[in-house]
């Protein structure tokens, strides 16, 4: 059965998912690749409507990629960036900014957490209450990172 995200959904997620303590939302089945083409198509919309360069990874709840899209341009720093903030924010079921915010007010022992990447524009996906997901974007700064990331989450 395919399953559409509703922007709704998808941006109260983002809304939701700010605190830097673990969401408490669980875990549902992994995003379907046709899912991750609709999210990834609204990123790159709102990448290239700023006039950014970007790099776009889905992944799954595990962290395993699904999709995976770089515009033309794009640093070649960010394929890498780009799928580990996405794996950050699936795995620890919170926004990568959770992290950068945490480094910035002196919490630098999150530095030595595996898999971590302490910096914004990785969010999960939320659908039907459940994360099903994240997407990692990277190739502008932090912020304009997180700014595309929640764009595209919203339905923007």
């Amino acid at each position: 059965m395919k399953r559409t995200v509703p922007a709704a959904l998808l941006a109260a997620a983002v809304a939701s998912a700010a605190p830097a303590q673990q969401a408490p939302t669980p875990y549902g089945p992994p995003v379907a690749l046709e899912q991750a083409r609709q999210i990834v198509a609204r990123a790159r919309k709102a990448a290239g409507e700023r006039h950014f360069n970007m790099a776009f990874a889905v992944v799954e709840p595990s962290g395993a990629l699904v999709l995976f899209e770089k515009m033309d341009g794009t640093q070649y720093g960010s394929v890498v960036v780009a799928q580990e903030k996405a794996r950050t924010a699936a795995m620890f079921k919170r926004p990568s900014k959770a992290f950068s915010d945490g480094v910035a007010a002196g919490r630098t022992a999150i530095l030595s957490l595996p898999g971590v990447v302490a910096i914004e524009g990785g969010v999960p996906i939320v659908l039907e209450g459940r994360i099903v997901g994240a997407l990692g974007v990277s190739g502008g700064t932090s912020e304009q990172d997180g700014e595309v990331a929640a764009a595209a989450l919203a339905g923007n």
